[in-house]
């Protein structure tokens, strides 16, 4: 027996906030652009480079709500899902193909890579800082 994997990742930022639309069913969908840039050197010794652009679909509730709290245009976002093609008819009636890296209702992997999330994270008071006396007064717990 063969098995098959359609598993895609991509690390790269935003281009837009995310997208919340509504199914005819109750569902969520959340929709991304995620830019991935190579980058080299040309023949010439000057640098170049690429900028690919992904279109990323989200049927999972509790991802998706990640997405539409945390996620801004320009953040750093590290998505898992699988390599999907869709096809549709534009407003011209002419029928196109698109890529999508969708992750599904159940399944897939969404992580904040942004920098600037982790540091505001960490300026916070936590429940062990808390715990150990320290309130956001500087009051002691008397006890």
């Amino acid at each position: 027996m063969t098995a098959c994997i359609n598993k895609t990742s991509l690390l790269g930022f935003l281009g837009d906030d995310p997208v919340r639309r509504e199914t005819q069913g109750g569902g969520v969908i959340v929709s991304l652009r995620v830019a991935t840039t190579e980058h080299w050197k040309g023949a010439g010794g000057e640098r170049k480079s690429a900028t690919e652009w992904h279109s990323v679909v989200i049927f999972n509730e509790t991802q998706g709500k990640t997405a539409m709290s945390f996620l801004r245009k320009g953040s750093a976002v590290y998505v898992e899902g699988q390599l999907r093609y869709r096809k549709y008819a534009g407003r011209d009636h002419i029928e196109r193909t698109v890529a999508e890296i969708v992750l599904p209702k159940f399944g897939g992997d969404l992580k904040l890579m942004d920098r600037r999330q982790d540091e505001a994270a960490r300026n916070e008071p936590s429940g062990r800082d808390l715990a150990a006396g320290d309130d956001l007064d500087g009051d002691q717990v008397p006890f």
